[in-house]
């Protein structure tokens, strides 16, 4: 009976490790420059905050572009009214007459903004209006016919105010930086998250194994033990043991196998592929200890952290929110001057003459009409608005202190995290020396012990404490591979510097 429950058991190992091999083989391999790669191309983050950059870009052309000329066409073409209107005459019933327009009217203006805020305008316009009037009193008819041709230079130009083209430019262009920088700080937490997803899964496939092995090792143990209970050389005990065991190990394996799958989807979502996609993993098992150079990590990081350069644009941002609220408060001016040509045609034109006619007069009228200009000086003083403004500025201020903080206490976090990264990296470099050291011995102390359950000198509870203890070792190094590399890539994270390769990673 026992045989066969361990026969069954064995067909269950057989099955469970040989699907996962399988699914192992037709799987897609993937290295962690691979890995890395297919996130940054696919992942919903790294798209997102592509999308978020690019916004950015577009904001500061356009405020880029409201620096340039700029054209505009309108037309009115026709516009057409009926209407009546009462003629009050002294002494007599009042008049109504009729009056029916027709009007084509088009203009362009061509406007040049000035680096001083203001600007400069030309707009050539062209009119023809068609009129036609009731006479009540006559009960006669008026048609009229007019062409208006004009050309006007217009300027205007704000004054004691701050200069809001150059401010939103400004704006447009610190966005844009932040933007740039959120995407490079993203694309390094990206990096840092599919290396973690990565030795995570590769840590499950090797615990996995090691389970496996195990199995294997109990298998071996448990039919010695059989057969040494067979001869009468142990107790019946230590063959029950050795069947307990070998089954612990069995759950084992398939508490290790459902990791292995948890792993494998969290890896596929990391790197952006379909949970149904079958993938694997290619680590490098050749440990490069790296020297880092304390001194050249801080400054690298204070240098070229996001943080620091968004608490920067930030504080930045906050002082112009201040020039923009205080000013609301301020004697406003605007200046404004035109200077314009006009010409009408000749009344005395029959109705029906055509518009090229009608043109040609009204550029006659132009030439001879005297030219028109003006300039106006407009003052705008604020007298009281029950403390608005002042606890506008005020708040803005505050705002304003609260950014100057967080800059200092962004190097400060800056320092601290880069610390902890170069005292993680040396720990877990430490572990990784001990622990090796630790699997080789536990290794070379486990085949002694089993030569000697062979020959009889040891029990099978001193086999079975040797192979949990090679398990254990096999374990800890594992973690501690897994520690340093996910340690070297947080070191990279925080400093922006590659100390592998030695090169900055900021561009």
């Amino acid at each position: 009976m026992m045989k066969e429950h361990v026969c069954s058991m064995l067909v269950s190992i057989a099955v469970v490790v040989a699907s996962t091999a399988q699914a192992q083989d037709a799987a897609t391999r993937l290295t962690l420059d691979q890995s890395i790669e297919l996130a940054l191309s696919g992942s919903y983050q790294a798209r997102s905050l592509l999308l978020e950059k690019q916004r950015a870009e577009q904001s500061k052309l356009a405020a880029a572009g409201r620096f340039k000329t700029n054209a505009e066409l309108a037309i009115d073409s026709p516009s057409f009214a009926e209407s009546f209107s009462a003629v009050e005459v002294p002494n007599e019933p009042v008049q109504y007459n009729a009056t029916g327009t027709t009007d084509w009217n088009g203009r362009i203006t061509v406007r040049q903004p000035l680096p001083t805020n203001g600007a400069l305008s030309l707009t050539s316009s062209l009119q023809q209006v068609n009129t036609s009037t009731f006479i009540d009193e006559t009960d006669e008819r008026i048609r009229d016919n007019r062409f208006f041709t004009s050309l006007r230079l217009g300027l205007n130009q704000p004054l004691f105010v701050p200069n809001t083209l150059k401010l939103n430019l400004e704006q447009a262009e610190l966005e844009l930086e932040r933007a740039e920088m959120q995407y490079t700080r993203t694309q390094l937490d990206v990096v840092f998250n599919v290396t973690s997803a990565f030795y995570a899964f590769h840590r499950a496939k090797r615990s996995f194994e090691i389970a496996t092995e195990e199995v294997a090792q109990s298998d071996r143990s448990f039919q010695l033990a059989s057969t040494k209970f067979g001869a009468g050389l142990i107790p019946e005990v230590e063959a029950l043991q050795s069947e307990v065991d070998m089954a612990e190990s069995r759950n084992d394996l398939l508490a290790r196998q459902g990791a292995l799958a948890r792993a494998e989807e969290a890896f596929k979502i990391a790197v952006g592929l379909p949970l149904t996609e079958p993938v694997a993993v290619d680590a490098d098992l050749n440990v490069q200890l790296i020297v880092v150079d304390d001194e050249l990590a801080l400054q690298h990081a204070l240098k070229n952290r996001a943080e620091i350069r968004e608490s920067e644009i930030n504080y930045r941002l906050a002082e112009i929110n201040v020039k923009e609220t205080d000013a609301r408060s301020t004697i406003r001016a605007d200046l404004s001057a035109f200077y314009d040509i006009a010409g009408v045609s000749d009344p005395g034109l029959d109705y029906g003459t055509s518009s090229y006619d009608l043109f040609d007069s009204s550029l006659e009228d132009l030439r001879d009409r005297p030219n028109n200009r003006g300039v106006t000086l407009s003052l705008t003083v604020p007298m009281w608005d029950s403390g608005v403004n002042g606890a506008e500025v005020a708040a803005a201020r505050l705002t304003l202190e609260q950014r100057s903080m967080d800059q200092e206490e962004n190097r400060r976090r800056v320092v601290q995290a880069v610390n902890d990264a170069i005292t993680s990296l040396r720990e877990a470099e430490s572990r990784l020396q001990v622990l090796e050291r630790s699997e080789q011995l536990a290794e070379r102390s486990y085949q002694i012990s089993l030569a000697r359950f062979e020959n009889g000198e040891i029990t099978t509870q001193d086999l079975t404490l040797d192979r949990n203890r090679l398990t254990q070792a096999r374990e800890s190094y594992l973690g501690a591979f897994v520690q340093y590399q996910l340690a070297t890539a947080e070191l990279q994270r925080q400093t922006l510097y590659d100390f592998r390769r030695g090169q900055s990673l900021v561009n």
